[in-house]
């Protein structure tokens, strides 16, 4: 596309100062939050329950695309069943990020909030347990290329090749995380499995304070609470 080269040239190669004069890389040398807990009270009847971890490190090479059909499956299926039918979510699931390794539960407008927790935290065993058939394999690679290749508006495909752009994702970085896709196997489920269960999760919940306290009785380590509105 010849209008691209030229919208490319003008972003810059590193931080300006910003509107009021300060140097805009200092944002990129503050320390993160740390990794801990939170639960925050809400005037709410339900509950907003995310819980996560980084399961791949930066820079490390891993089998992600067999991963993200394992990711995919595990929300569909077992989250699917115990989150929203059977615990009456509104919504929920979790999704793997390839770029930066991170991976995260979550449920929307949610009745429950530890029980939503304690199938998050059995999720590793359920998917190792899991018999996974060759037809069942068959359906999740299935559904991940039609993830990929789902149709996009014009406007929708100029955001992702921006974001590629941006993250340095070349064709055969996508060509090669798709071979991986198509060859997910039942071993990669298991690896997925054992790669979550020794992954430490970290809680952030919104709910009413009623909810909160329930959880926090039922928890050997309470949430801290805060309260907002």
């Amino acid at each position: 596309n010849p209008r691209r080269a030229p919208f490319a040239a003008r972003i810059p190669a590193a931080p300006a100062a910003d509107a009021h004069g300060e140097d805009a890389s200092k944002w990129s040398r503050l320390p993160l939050a740390p990794r801990e807990d939170e639960a925050y009270a809400i005037v709410s009847q339900v509950n907003y329950v995310a819980a996560g971890c980084r399961l791949f490190e930066p820079g490390e090479i891993a089998d992600f695309g067999a991963a993200s059909v394992a990711s995919r499956a595990l929300s569909l299926g077992y989250l699917w069943d115990n989150v929203r039918v059977a615990g009456g979510a509104y919504g929920g699931g979790c999704a793997l990020n390839p770029t930066s390794g991170g991976f995260a539960f979550s449920s929307y407008r949610d009745p429950n909030l530890q029980a939503t927790l304690d199938i998050y935290a059995a999720a590793a065993d359920a998917l190792s347990e899991s018999d996974i058939s060759a037809e069942a394999l068959e359906q999740a690679i299935v559904g991940m290329v039609g993830d990929l290749d789902k149709p996009l508006t014009p406007d929708q495909k100029g955001q992702r090749a921006l974001n590629w752009h941006l993250t340095g994702v070349t064709t055969a970085m996508r060509q090669e995380f798709r071979d991986q896709v198509l060859g997910c196997s039942p071993e990669a489920f298991r690896a997925f499995a054992e790669r979550l269960r020794k992954a430490k999760l970290s809680v952030s919940v919104f709910g009413s304070e009623e909810a909160l306290a329930a959880a926090n009785a039922k928890r050997e380590t309470p949430l801290p609470v805060k309260k907002i509105v």
